[in-house]
């Protein structure tokens, strides 16, 4: 990336942004995500989606980039405004709302892009003005056209066909086949993890891909205190803590309707319960930590339930399983897990361990084929073509 003069934030209020990309797989990508963890610590809760894929890497040379309308020395030391400061009469925040996206287009079926945006860390009860929210949408705009412009390449994932064909339903009625439906249009991305208020602006603009029956299913999102959650029971007699292996990917995916593939469940932590040591027996419960830190794919095998273990997994898992999530500047190791609206028994297990749902998110469809009509009609931030990043993604 060819280095830029420094740029400093724009007094101009009318003045349009420009959306900036970062590749993350070299040296300056390592100091860009350090510097976007510290643009994104502030608004912790509500950033963690993104704040943990961030730290947990996993970043893939000529795929993997961070996207946002802040410049390099904004990221690296502009200062942040709390809520509480802008209501006492610095209101810079308000009226300068700033975005960060994860982007990989290698990743499908699974999910290609996480968001924050400033404006998803608002208080309730505090009315955000016609102006704020026209801002907002501008710069969701300005990224799904720079996303658009990314090239599409082969999916990482090579048995990503094989989940054709099941239709095993899960508690709100959607099937393996219509988790994946996506996957073979290019022009279909999945964003995981949209925030509510992120997922009205995206709504707005026409881009999300409603032709999907799994597409925009809300879900609780659970946030926890990790010193707060109860400490994990001694399993039953004859019960044993191990992890999963790979023998065991095929089991996983025969129990959930997500598109999970080996390549990335070999990359998670993982936590498993198995009712013998013999490395021939199957685990009967089992959970990991995804690529958004948060907690994936919890499961208890039907025989063993109302035992506890679902609980026993999701403690153990994020005492012991998240230690290269925690900072020491930070007090509060945040935990968090999503469950669609309509599981109920997943619902009560987050609330028994002491996990709060204060917004819901979504797995969005984002239709890129209507990028360019939504841009028309209402033109959003300006990508970069001063980076070489760029250049070289767009004509190599």
């Amino acid at each position: 990336m060819h280095p830029r003069r420094p740029l400093t934030m724009p007094r101009d209020k009318a003045q349009v942004d420009v959306c900036h990309p970062f590749p993350l797989t070299n040296q300056a990508g390592f100091q860009v995500v350090l510097a976007a963890l510290d643009c994104l610590r502030p608004y912790l809760p509500v950033s963690l989606p993104l704040y943990r894929r961030l730290q947990f890497g996993r970043f893939f040379e000529d795929t993997s980039c961070i996207i946002t309308n802040l410049r390099r020395d904004d990221i690296r030391g502009s200062p942040h405004s709390s809520w509480t400061e802008a209501q006492n009469g610095r209101d810079d925040v308000l009226s300068r709302p700033w975005f960060m996206a994860f982007v990989d287009r290698s990743c499908r079926p699974e999910t290609e892009a996480w968001v924050f945006g400033t404006w998803e860390a608002e208080p309730d009860g505090l009315a955000r003005g016609e102006k704020q929210n026209r801002e907002a949408e501008r710069l969701m705009r300005g990224l799904v056209d720079a996303v658009k412009r990314l090239p599409v390449l082969p999916s990482m994932h090579e048995a990503a066909a094989e989940i054709k064909n099941e239709e095993r339903v899960d508690s709100v009625g959607n099937s393996p086949n219509e988790y994946a439906a996506h996957s073979d249009d290019p022009n279909i991305m999945l964003w995981g993890a949209i925030h509510e208020r992120t997922m009205h602006i995206l709504h707005r603009m026409g881009v999300i891909a409603t032709q999907y029956k799994a597409s925009a299913m809300p879900n609780h999102t659970f946030v926890f205190d990790v010193a707060e959650t109860p400490t994990p029971p001694p399993l039953p007699k004859g019960l044993i803590w191990g992890e999963l292996h790979p023998q065991h990917f095929a089991l996983v995916r025969s129990r959930t309707q997500i598109p999970r593939q080996d390549r990335t469940m070999i990359d998670l932590p993982s936590l498993a319960i198995y009712p013998s040591k013999s490395p021939s027996v199957a685990p009967i419960a089992w959970a990991f930590v995804g690529l958004d830190g948060s907690l994936t794919t919890l499961h208890v095998e039907p025989e063993w339930r109302g035992r506890g273990l679902a609980k026993a997994v999701t403690t153990k898992l994020f005492r012991e399983c998240m230690d290269g999530f925690w900072e020491a500047q930070i007090r509060t190791k945040f935990a968090h897990g999503f469950v669609q609206v309509g599981n109920e028994a997943s619902a009560r297990v987050c609330k028994s361990l002491g996990g709060r749902s204060n917004w819901e998110c979504y797995w969005l469809r984002i239709d890129l084929g209507k990028v360019e009509e939504s841009s028309r009609q209402c033109p959003g931030a300006q990508w970069d073509h001063s980076c070489s990043f760029v250049k070289e993604m767009e004509y190599d």
